[in-house]
């Protein structure tokens, strides 16, 4: 497979430009895909229209093609989520030498999701689960208004998840901003 495009000089979208300050967003919502597939290995039970619209999502995944060119000037590093958003925020932490703070109750999840959130595999599929291919992005805390403005254009939720912050690593905190430690294994697919 070759895939070839191009984008403006200075302009591409990197996991090397996360600076500390910049929030960190995502597109759409994650864990569906990873849940599908759970279901699909028995590690879970869905209902039968609750498994129908995981696995769509799982089979059908939407690019987020176009909201990855409007974000071209607005974010300083972006990466899709198809090896679980641990994973995937991670290489943008590693190549940009910064640590992040993620919020848990600001994960963007399905109602689907959410009713399963006690389960270790619903879990799973929201930390560490893959193939949604949303998109996570950093980006300056001044460009929320016209971040807002573009999830009505594109009618995309766009949902900021944490914030960049000087060092290495990454921090979950609950609801009362406590760290989270999390059961799971949260290091996503490993190729």
């Amino acid at each position: 497979v070759q895939i070839m495009g191009e984008v403006p000089a200075g302009k591409a979208l990197r996991r090397d430009g996360a600076k500390p300050g910049d929030e960190i967003w995502v597109s759409g919502q994650i864990g569906d895909a990873a849940l599908g597939l759970a279901h699909l290995q028995n590690h879970i039970h869905l209902e039968a229209q609750e498994a129908q619209a995981c696995l769509n999502k799982l089979h059908t995944p939407d690019a987020r093609v176009t909201l990855g060119q409007h974000l071209l000037g607005l974010a300083h590093s972006a990466i899709d989520i198809s090896d679980g958003l641990f994973a995937d925020l991670g290489h943008i932490l590693e190549r940009s030498g910064v640590a992040a703070v993620i919020e848990f109750k600001a994960l963007p999840k399905s109602a689907v999701l959410q009713k399963y959130l006690g389960h270790d595999a619903a879990l799973q599929a929201l930390l560490a689960g893959g193939e949604d291919y949303e998109l996570c992005f950093t980006t300056p805390k001044k460009n929320s208004v016209e971040l807002a403005k573009l999830s009505r254009k594109l009618r995309l939720p766009l949902t900021r998840i944490g914030s960049i912050k000087k060092g290495r690593g990454l921090t979950l905190l609950d609801a009362a901003g406590k760290r989270m430690g999390i059961a799971c294994n949260t290091k996503g697919f490993d190729h």
